[in-house]
C-alpha cells in the first residue's frame, strides 16, 4: 500500500511540473517590452538607437496594431513608419518590409548589426521576419 502511494504522489508531482514547464511559454514571451535582449532585434523610434525600442524576438506582419511600451519618447506610439535606427542583438538575419506581410520594398539586418535607417527606410518600417 505505501509503496502504491509513493508512485502515486511521484506521478502527481511529475505532472505538475511537467505542467509547470509546459506553461513557462517560450523565451519569445518577452518580446515587445521595451527591453533589447539577447535573439532579439531592436527598432528605435529615434536615430542611434536611442527613444523607446520595439524589440521583436519573433516576426510581426504588422506593425499597425502594436505600440512602443515604458516611459521614454514614442511610448504609446506605434512603431508602424516610426522607427529610425536598429540593434540586432539576435544571431539570425531579419528582413523588414515597408509594408505589412513581406509587402513593399525589403531591407535586411545581419545579426549584429547597428545602424540608422537609411533615407528609403527611415519612418517607413511595417512588418518583420526573422529568416
Amino acid at each position: 500500500m505505501k509503496l502504491s502511494n509513493s508512485l502515486r504522489t511521484f506521478a502527481a508531482a511529475g505532472l505538475v511540473l511537467g505542467a509547470v514547464a509546459v506553461s513557462a511559454g517560450p523565451a519569445s514571451a518577452l518580446e515587445k517590452n521595451n527591453v533589447l535582449q539577447v535573439g532579439e532585434l531592436g527598432l528605435f523610434c529615434y536615430g542611434n538607437q536611442t527613444g523607446s525600442v520595439f524589440d521583436l524576438y519573433y516576426r510581426d506582419e504588422n506593425f499597425g496594431d502594436d505600440k512602443f511600451k515604458g516611459t521614454l519618447t514614442c511610448a504609446g506610439q506605434t512603431p508602424n513608419d516610426n522607427t529610425e535606427s536598429y540593434l540586432s542583438k539576435d544571431t539570425y538575419t531579419w528582413d523588414v518590409y515597408t509594408d505589412w506581410k513581406r509587402q513593399g520594398y525589403s531591407h535586411s539586418i545581419d545579426p549584429g548589426g547597428r545602424a540608422g535607417l537609411t533615407p528609403w527606410y527611415f519612418n517607413t518600417l511595417s512588418s518583420a521576419y526573422p529568416r
